[in-house]
């Protein structure tokens, strides 16, 4: 109803992250080609260093160094730099992925979706100017 205030205007809700059996179930469920890799890289990424989506999409080759366990997050939230961890457990779900992109053309980045298709971007096809 217009000019009402809203039913939860003031409330604050807890946090209610997934469980570690559902992260898996989704890690498990992903398949085994390219694909699938790339996805459990990416939710290991997420899960274990605590990036933000964008901060994952844009990581590069550089800003990965397993020796020490870290991540480089260029442009994180705020246009802020910072380093993360990682532990073992995430390097080892993320270093199919890697091993696959090594046999492939070199690309700057690591995580972010690469098209094989020959579909037009997303702007293109809804008649962007």
């Amino acid at each position: 109803m217009r000019g009402a205030r809203p039913r939860n205007k003031g409330l604050r809700y807890p946090a209610d992250p997934p469980k570690v059996e559902e992260i898996v179930a989704v890690m498990c469920a992903a398949g085994l080609g390219p694909h699938g890799q790339r996805l459990r890289g990416l939710i290991a990424v997420l899960w274990r260093a605590g990036l933000r989506i964008q901060e994952a999409l844009s990581l590069g080759e550089a800003d990965l160094d397993a020796r020490r366990g870290s991540l480089l997050v260029r442009h994180g939230k705020g246009g802020r730099r910072r380093e993360v961890g990682m532990d073992a457990w995430g390097w080892e779900q993320l270093q199919p992925w890697l091993e696959s992109r090594a046999r492939a053309p070199s690309r700057a980045v690591v995580l972010h979706r690469h098209r094989t298709d020959a579909r037009p971007a997303l702007g293109q096809r809804r008649g962007a100017r």
